[in-house]
């Protein structure tokens, strides 16, 4: 069930019809996908600059997250504290990749540990085999 979930960066998925492209992962690490519409509860919480911000997904080289208005990150070294639910904390440190109005990429230098992101994906799957939380289709692997 785990392989099935995971989206790992590292491998190509293979396409057994012939007759259309093969399609390449070009990630590099695994990525956990966060419900928005979730109890904020059960969501970690990331604090920048003294403002709270919505995270989108983490995974061991990047975080992407919302916030009131992108403008507010500046472009430059990021130095954020990430907060999860079990009361666990990170400090990340990482550079602006990408930018809409309200949502943040950046690719981190100091990251995320793997088993971090392996005991948020066990958790979030616990979470809906409980009915708690409905995850979004893109973290179905």
């Amino acid at each position: 069930m785990t392989n099935q979930v995971l989206k790992n960066e590292e491998t190509e998925q293979e396409d057994t019809n012939t007759s259309s492209p093969k399609f390449e992962n070009r990630r590099r690490h695994v990525r956990v996908f966060y419900p928005t519409r979730c109890p904020a509860k059960f969501m970690p919480e990331m604090i920048l600059n003294h403002h709270n911000c919505l995270v989108l997904d983490i995974s061991e080289g990047g975080i992407r997250f919302a916030i009131s208005n992108s403008i507010l990150v500046k472009n430059g070294p990021v130095t954020a504290l990430l907060r999860f639910p079990d009361g666990g904390a990170i400090e990340i440190t990482g550079e602006v990749v990408r930018r809409t109005y309200n949502q943040v990429a950046l690719k981190l230098e100091q990251g995320i540990p793997y088993s971090r992101i392996m005991s948020e994906q066990l958790r979030l799957r616990n979470l809906e085999a409980h009915g708690v939380i409905s995850l979004p289709s893109n973290s179905r692997g």
